[in-house]
């Protein structure tokens, strides 16, 4: 069963201000930094990559929102990790449950990952995601559900009245399309609806209380958390996490440490896609020339197509990435005047994906069990794959296997190149 998670946030997003707007608002913070040394990284899926250090740590930042008779209730949990996992949402469940029984459930708790790819592997429950990890990290999973708990029960205690904001603007000089070509496979009408080949919105939440005094922030705007590239070894919350830690020390008074002032500032996650931070593009090592924009080579091989920030090194260009957002979201922030009126709710269900009947061109069908394509192996232009596995290839040799004592587990590919 994959999870499909989806939050209304609210019933009116735009609205404006009526007499249902006042809401119970608390926010929460706390680390979930893990194991920073000799544990792989997740997201590169590159060997050898183990962590050795903290450039920034990670942060779980909750937000509880509930409506004025505290009858409905929602939690919006960003963490600075590649995702959520199943495993991880059923034990800060569990764990929640041991305190406030059945007010926090599966179904009002959404935890949100920031897409890092510079944070501790192992907190998977499946094979697949195991595989780099080399096996399961219960010291990364139990940093993430301690932190995560934490920050809700800090979120919880502090409830108080309050008023929600809502802004919008546009952010140009943060993302890329790191698959432009691909892109452009998409049909002429699709393409004709919007001005650019990445969305560039941002959208804030602005918490007050009914004094107007700051509560917390939550920006969302797509962008992958990889202006730290796969060279890196140190644990870091990449450009949103940077972006985080300016917003709360811009509001908390400069407080030199991110878990330091009331102010929770959370920059989230939104539809990254193929949207990439390292806006200069994709050059050959070798020759300083643009890599071929189909298939992401250089001379044939891919190993040397690498995509550059717009620093002089990884961490400038997560400073860099992390500043713009943080002005934009800034700005939006404080010239955010519309309120925010009517009933809190969600939506949550378990959608089997194996099994969807559709009717295609007037043929009842029906989804499979999933598979992945030869050229998913390439990675792309932010981490290039292994073995000379290129973006595009159709054809090329496929082992199936079960890992040892996971037979029950559908066999999982492995795949050598033509």
């Amino acid at each position: 069963m994959l999870l499909l998670a989806l939050l209304l946030l609210f019933a009116s997003l735009a609205s404006v201000h009526g007499s249902d707007s006042t809401y119970y608002i608390g926010a929460g913070r706390y680390d979930i930094t893990g194991p920073a040394a000799g544990v792989e990284m997740m997201g590169y899926a590159k060997p050898q990559q183990y962590t050795s250090g903290i450039h920034i740590r990670q942060w779980s930042r909750a937000f509880v929102i509930a409506d004025a008779q505290q009858k409905s209730r929602i939690v919006f949990v960003s963490i600075d990790a590649c995702m959520g996992t199943q495993i991880l949402k059923n034990e800060v469940i569990k764990a929640l449950a041991n305190t406030y029984g059945d007010l926090y459930t599966n179904d009002n708790v959404l935890i949100s990952g920031t897409h890092t790819h510079s944070a501790p592997a192992g907190y998977f429950q499946y094979a697949m995601y195991q595989i780099m990890s080399l096996g399961f990290v219960n010291q990364t999973l139990q940093a993430l559900v301690n932190g995560i708990v934490e920050s809700i029960n800090i979120a919880h205690t502090s409830l108080q009245p309050g008023k929600l904001l809502i802004n919008s603007g546009q952010l140009y000089n943060a993302s890329i399309n790191r698959s432009p070509t691909a892109y452009l496979l998409n049909p002429p009408e699709e393409r004709a609806k919007y001005n650019y080949d990445t969305d560039k919105g941002m959208l804030v939440l602005k918490m007050v209380d009914l004094n107007g005094k700051d509560i917390g922030m939550i920006d969302w705007f797509a962008v992958h958390c990889v202006s730290m590239n796969n060279t890196n070894t140190l644990i870091s919350g990449d450009n949103k996490g940077y972006a985080s830690m300016l917003m709360e020390q811009a509001m908390n008074g400069g407080d030199d440490l991110p878990n330091k002032g009331y102010f929770v500032g959370a920059f989230a996650q939104s539809n990254e896609g193929d949207v990439s931070p390292n806006i200069l593009g994709p050059h050959c090592l070798d020759t300083g020339l643009p890599c071929d924009p189909v298939h992401s080579t250089c001379n044939g091989r891919n190993e040397l197509c690498v995509a550059f920030g717009p620093g002089v090194d990884m961490k400038d260009s997560t400073r860099i990435i992390g500043e713009r957002q943080f002005e934009a979201a800034k700005a939006l922030y404080g010239n955010a005047t519309t309120i925010v009126s009517g009933p809190v709710d969600y939506r949550h269900q378990f959608v089997d994906m194996t099994n969807i009947k559709l009717v295609v061109n007037g043929t009842n069908v029906h989804t499979c069990p999933p598979a992945m394509g030869y050229s998913f192996a390439a990675g792309c232009m932010d981490g290039q794959g292994a073995f000379n596995f290129t973006q595009g290839i159709m054809a090329g040799l496929w082992v199936p296997f079960c890992p040892p004592n996971l037979n029950s587990l559908t066999p999982l590919l492995a795949l050598t190149p033509p």
